[in-house]
């Protein structure tokens, strides 16, 4: 592997603060990536243990209604490509609390795998049968002998997650058998590279996939990728459909076309990426401190994972953001890890409008604008962070 970029040391993305933590040393990684020419997959250097990392996690897919909309219609997708009785099983790898297994249950039997044990509570309370463990091989046999193959085994962003893939694909191998499919999530590295921004690297996300990289797992594994799509959610989502014996459509060919055009296989490509990425992190910084020099009040929108990458590395801290707000119940009241900045209900952007505000959710931008269009009016600017900065 070789090292191409060095995001900096920090807190991984997801430990929030209480009030009472924020004197307590914060236990910090590296966060480097680097990229495999022989597999042409990007991933991180460092890894940290995941027992840390999701026990207890702060990230729950129905706080957010495009992400419920999205999982509600791919339920319905899946439901007519492949369920065909009601004895069918969908099984979703780290389903979170179950939007998509909701929009399925009524049409076959779900099972969620859900690691995170404050997550998996919920996701069980709202009726859907839910196992908090890790996802693995001797789990995928586990299954199978209390409840037969799987008619599609799912999972969106979460693989990104796995340290040990190959394990994921021996498992999903046995829990398929000869007639079920794999469908699988992931963000796209084309979209990280050119169009999305550096700050979905974090400590959870090991590996940044494309679909020649994940075609290399596949075939180890004697399963093939016969269909391929980009989805608009995250800024791009790689979504691929895995069987033991179906035939490929031109869909996978066009994707790798297309890859190659772009050069994902290149190390060259990244090399570019990791200087964009330094500029992107100069410009920023450089921005927010002559605003706070003007005397301007500034909030961050969102609270995502990703937007304590960009945070620290960009070493913005309370000094700099006034608060942020987000929807997400988990995280309301606590601090950012690192930067310390207080997470509010969104209801306190209203009462305390800022001068600007930085769009750390910039992957929801065009909601987030319609939604605030009142305080833009009243001349409240948003800033837009990556891939280039720009105030709206």
């Amino acid at each position: 592997m070789i090292q191409v970029l060095d995001v900096g040391t920090m807190p991984p993305a997801n430990s929030f603060l209480k009030k009472e933590e924020r004197s307590k040393r914060e236990a910090s990684f590296p966060l480097r990536v680097s990229f495999c020419p022989s597999c042409t997959l990007l991933q991180l250097r460092d890894r940290v243990d995941p027992q840390y990392l999701f026990r207890h996690y702060a990230y729950m897919t129905s706080a957010s209604k495009p992400l419920v909309d999205y999982f509600t219609e791919y339920g319905a997708e899946l439901s007519r490509r492949f369920v065909t009785s009601e004895n069918d099983l969908v099984v979703e790898i780290g389903g979170n609390d179950g939007p998509l297994l909701l929009a399925l249950q009524n049409t076959c039997r779900v099972l969620n795998i859900e690691p995170a044990r404050n997550i998996a509570q919920i996701s069980h309370t709202k009726g859907i049968p839910t196992i908090s463990e890790f996802f693995s091989e001797a789990l995928a046999k586990k299954i199978v002998s209390e409840h037969g193959t799987a008619t599609v085994l799912t999972g969106s962003n979460v693989f990104a997650h796995i340290d040990d893939m190959q394990d994921v694909f021996r498992g999903a191998k046995h829990l398929i058998g000869r007639t079920g499919v794999f469908a699988m999530e992931v963000h796209w590295v084309g979209n990280l590279i050119y169009e999305g921004g550096f700050d979905q690297i974090y400590h959870e996300h090991l590996c940044y996939y494309s679909l020649r990289a994940l075609q290399f797992f596949a075939r180890r594994f004697g399963l093939k990728v016969f269909h391929a799509e980009i989805t608009r959610m995250h800024g791009a989502t790689l979504r691929v459909f895995l069987a033991a014996s179906r035939p490929v459509q031109p869909s996978v060919l066009m994707l790798l076309a297309q890859e190659r055009v772009l050069g994902l296989e290149k190390l060259s490509t990244y090399r570019k990426f990791a200087a964009r990425v330094r500029k992107n992190q100069k410009d920023l910084r450089a921005l927010l401190l002559r605003l706070k020099r003007q005397g301007k009040t500034i909030a961050g929108y969102g609270a995502p994972a990703k937007g304590n990458t960009l945070l620290n590395s960009c070493h913005i801290d309370s000094s700099i953001i006034d608060y942020i707000v987000d929807t997400t119940i988990f995280k309301q009241g606590l601090y950012t890890p690192g930067g310390h900045i207080p997470v509010y209900p969104p209801e306190y952007f209203a009462q305390h409008p800022p001068a600007y505000t930085l769009l750390l959710a910039w992957n929801y931008a065009d909601a987030v604008l319609k939604k605030e269009e009142h305080y833009r009016k009243n001349g409240g600017k948003f800033i837009i962070p990556v891939p280039e900065v720009v105030i709206v």
